[in-house]
């Protein structure tokens, strides 16, 4: 399911608050009125605010209101949950993680405690709130969740998820059936960087997580899928060359030969493979 979508109306995302002054006023009585009227049609909702910490004070401040319930309201918010997310410590996470050895080992409340002190800290710095709204934030905080950094078994099945995907639409457009090995994805796998730590050692992660996905997916399983179109429809041209010769009549059949073609494609698949081409460092499918 993807959300938010048609299939949960709950779900809302607030992102990109980053307003100019003479836009500011007006800006935060949208963003007031807009989370009032979900939280009123959705009294059961999802609401994700994305990089709070990166806010601005008077744009905090609104959303600080509407979840201290200090403003006065006719909207209940006792079933929905308030995401508040941030990038705030991320190097507190990875010490525990160096500690403990291994995440199943990092005990939620150390961790809660932890990023609770930070943002603490953090906020008393930053002149936006004062020390009673800072309390009375906290206080409506009901935890702390943390989010490791991922590893490089996480990357692996996020590019194994993605190649699934792109066999799936390989059936429906190309009528083909996309296999591959192990090696393929520890090929992508290899394409990550992870700093100067080696693959698989305690306390080595992706530098950016697993944003190069997508980039190193188009790169490399894209490229290889664009070289084999090509190959495929020079093949038919070829085909289609050979016909024309041999049938002077071709021309006036190519309806009812590609109806023909239709028709065989729907009832089987072309086997095709993912493979590493060592040589030149690259992807392949044969």
């Amino acid at each position: 399911m993807d959300c938010p979508g048609s299939l949960c109306p709950g779900y809302k995302v607030l992102q990109g608050m980053d307003h100019i002054n003479a836009e500011r006023a007006q800006q935060h009585w949208y963003l007031k009125s807009s989370v009032l009227k979900h939280l009123h049609r959705y009294q059961q909702s999802l609401l994700v605010i994305e990089e709070y910490d990166k806010l601005d004070c008077p744009t905090r401040a609104v959303l600080r209101q509407l979840i201290t319930a200090s403003i006065s309201t006719n909207v209940s918010m006792d079933k929905s949950i308030i995401i508040l997310e941030s990038n705030l410590g991320q190097s507190q996470l990875h010490k525990m993680l160096i500690q403990a050895g291994d995440r199943k080992q990092v005990r939620a409340e150390d961790a809660h405690s932890s990023l609770r002190n930070l943002v603490y800290t953090i906020w008393s710095q930053g002149n936006c709130e004062s020390h009673v709204d800072i309390i009375r934030m906290l206080g409506a905080i009901d935890f702390f969740l943390p989010y490791f950094p991922l590893e490089a078994s996480n990357l692996q099945d996020l590019f194994a998820k993605r190649l699934h995907n792109q066999a799936e639409q390989l059936q429906g457009s190309d009528a083909a059936n996309l296999t591959w090995s192990p090696a393929v994805v520890e090929f992508l796998l290899s394409k990550v960087d992870f700093g100067d730590c080696k693959v698989g050692e305690p306390g080595c992660y992706p530098v950016e997580g697993g944003r190069p996905v997508s980039t190193i997916m188009t790169r490399y399983v894209t490229r290889a899928l664009k070289q084999w179109r090509i190959k495929q429809e020079q093949q038919r041209q070829q085909q289609r060359q050979q016909s024309k010769a041999k049938n002077p009549g071709w021309q006036g059949s190519i309806q009812r030969r590609k109806d023909t073609l239709k028709r065989k494609l729907s009832s089987s698949l072309q086997d095709i493979q993912l493979q590493v081409d060592r040589h030149n460092r690259a992807l392949v499918i044969v």
